[in-house]
């Protein structure tokens, strides 16, 4: 097992390693010594380690409450947040009790944001079961839900006191969350370069657990320089500013980590038609998208996703910082003007 130290306003460490979900009673028991422990989760992965979790926290002496989510981003809604916010009311859980996230990016943002809502803020354990949570969006403190307009629009920083990835989860997985943690995977792989592009295009095989440690470091050293996104965490937006628009006009169909390879793709296609990317790191990229079969033309026009991209979280007054990549491992922030943005693409 290793253990990441993450060194923000509230530091933690982000457990990694085979069979941990077993041992997470105790695991978590040695950072919170909550009497109740609720566990948000998803009906298909509380059939999978529902029962693993469940026994594991009673041995270790917690309470345990259970409530179940409909799998989909569709659950990071207001009604859903709100719901769980009247069970925990209704069971009187109080500050000394805390939330366990077991489950997918979905089930993290969302549990996430009530934990940091719910009396102003009790402590929470992610719990990451799929790609893109390990190796992303269980790690920084980010939490939101969706609204209508626009997707994480409501959310807050709120980090969490434990993580426990177990790369054992992540063999249960269908395709489609493969696929969907691939585009998170592949942005690390552009952020960082070096070993982490080559353990990508290689195929990772035998390196998962290697590539999971590597982009969570780089996320973990992103955090700590700029907890709440006012400098260089901008950088881990890269391929996010069409991505968002992408999944809300496909009614979320579409899963995130393919919303973002799309948007990836479609900045290294702009950069390299203005001769800021090289025609090698293209191909590599491009290789790449080749060998995991992932899709390479956006499915909605340029117009469309920039009138998402207008109300999205990244914007300020006229302008939005979109991330560009100038050669692999050689990303930077640009700000572009909203009303230029679709001139940028075209």
């Amino acid at each position: 097992m290793k253990a990441i130290e993450v060194k923000t306003s509230r530091p933690y460490k982000v457990l990694l390693g085979s069979g941990l979900i077993a041992s997470a009673g105790n695991l978590i028991k040695e950072v919170i010594k909550a009497p109740r422990l609720m566990v948000i989760t998803d009906d298909i992965v509380v059939a999978l380690y529902g029962e693993i979790v469940r026994n594991s926290l009673i041995e270790a002496g917690y309470e345990v409450d259970f409530f179940i989510i409909e799998n989909g981003e569709k659950s990071k809604s207001l009604p859903v947040y709100g719901a769980i916010l009247d069970y925990l009311a209704d069971k009187a859980y109080t500050r000394t009790d805390a939330i366990v996230a077991l489950g997918g990016g979905v089930v993290g943002d969302l549990a996430g944001f009530v934990a940091a809502t719910y009396l102003r803020g009790i402590e929470f354990v992610q719990i990451p079961t799929t790609l893109l949570s390990q190796i992303d969006s269980s790690v920084g403190g980010k939490t939101a839900i969706d609204l209508d307009a626009g997707k994480n629009l409501v959310g807050a920083f709120w980090q969490p006191s434990l993580v426990i990835a177990d790369v054992d989860t992540l063999q249960s997985l269908p395709d489609k969350e493969i696929e969907n943690g691939l585009g998170e995977l592949i942005k690390y792989a552009c952020l960082i370069g070096g070993e982490t592009f080559d353990i990508v295009a290689n195929g990772f095989g035998k390196a998962l657990e290697r590539v999971i440690e590597l982009s969570i470091q780089y996320k973990r050293d992103i955090v700590e320089a700029d907890e709440k996104e006012n400098g260089v965490r901008t950088f881990l937006n890269l391929g996010h500013t069409l991505a968002h628009g992408i999944e809300q006009l496909s009614g979320y169909s579409f899963t995130h980590g393919k919303a973002v390879s799309l948007g990836i793709i479609a900045i290294a296609k702009a950069q390299l038609k203005l001769n800021k990317l090289s025609q090698t790191d293209y191909d590599k990229l491009l290789s790449l998208y080749e060998l995991y079969g992932l899709d390479t033309e956006l499915p909605y026009g340029i117009s469309e996703l920039v009138k998402v991209a207008c109300v999205d979280k990244k914007a300020s007054g006229k302008n939005i910082k979109l991330v560009v990549m100038d050669g692999i491992g050689n990303c930077r922030v640009q700000n572009t003007a909203l009303d230029a943005l679709e001139e940028y693409f075209k």
